[in-house]
C-alpha cells in the first residue's frame, strides 16, 4: 500500500466520497463520452458509484482507483446503451421500416423491395418479428434478445430459424 492510499478513509462512505471527489469529474468525462447525453452520463456516474460503495461493503479494495472506477463506468455506460437500444427496438413498428432498412444509394433497387420487406415482416407473427427486429436491426445478441422477450435462447433461436425461413420463403415467391 502506498503513502497516498493510507490517507484515504476506512469507512465504505467515507472512502466512496473520497472516490467521488477526487475521481468523479474524470469519471463523468469518461461516461458523456460514451454516452453523448449528459442527463445519461450523470445517471451512469451516479450509479456507477452506488455499485463502488456496494463493492466496499463487501470488502474490495482497489489497487488502481481510476482504473477501477473506470472499468465499473464501463459497464454501467454499456448497459445504459443496451437499455437504450431495447427500448427504441421494441417501440418501433412495421410502418417505420422506411427508416430501418433504407437502403444505400449502391444498394437501392427500389421502392417495390422496401415494400415487400415491410409486407413480409406484417406478415410474420408478432414475437417472430419482434425477434427479427431486435436482432437483424438492433444488433441485439440472442441472449439480450431471450431478456427482453422473457424467453430463452434457444426458443429466441428457434423464433429467429422460423422467422428468417418465412422470410426468405416470401422473398423466394415474389421473385417468381
Amino acid at each position: 500500500m502506498t503513502t497516498r492510499e493510507t490517507k484515504r478513509p476506512a469507512h465504505p462512505a467515507e472512502l466512496t466520497r473520497y472516490l467521488y471527489e477526487k475521481h468523479g469529474g474524470r469519471l463523468f468525462t469518461f461516461c458523456f463520452a460514451r454516452l453523448r447525453d449528459r442527463e445519461e452520463a450523470q445517471d451512469a456516474v451516479q450509479t456507477t458509484f452506488i455499485y463502488v460503495l456496494r463493492s466496499l461493503q463487501r470488502g474490495v479494495e482497489p489497487e488502481f482507483e481510476l482504473a477501477w472506477l473506470l472499468k465499473i463506468g464501463f459497464n454501467v455506460c454499456r448497459e445504459a446503451e443496451r437499455s437504450v437500444g431495447r427500448i427504441n427496438a421494441t417501440t418501433w413498428e412495421v410502418e417505420d421500416m422506411d427508416e430501418l432498412a433504407a437502403p444505400s444509394a449502391d444498394d437501392y433497387e427500389g421502392p417495390e423491395q422496401l415494400d415487400a420487406l415491410r409486407e413480409a415482416l406484417a406478415t410474420l407473427p408478432e414475437r417472430q418479428r419482434r425477434a427479427i427486429l431486435l436482432r437483424e436491426w438492433q444488433g441485439l445478441s440472442y441472449a439480450e434478445i431471450a431478456d427482453e422477450l422473457r424467453l430463452t435462447v434457444g426458443a429466441v433461436e428457434t423464433l429467429l430459424y422460423r422467422a428468417r425461413r418465412s422470410l426468405t420463403s416470401r422473398s423466394a415467391l415474389s421473385a417468381r
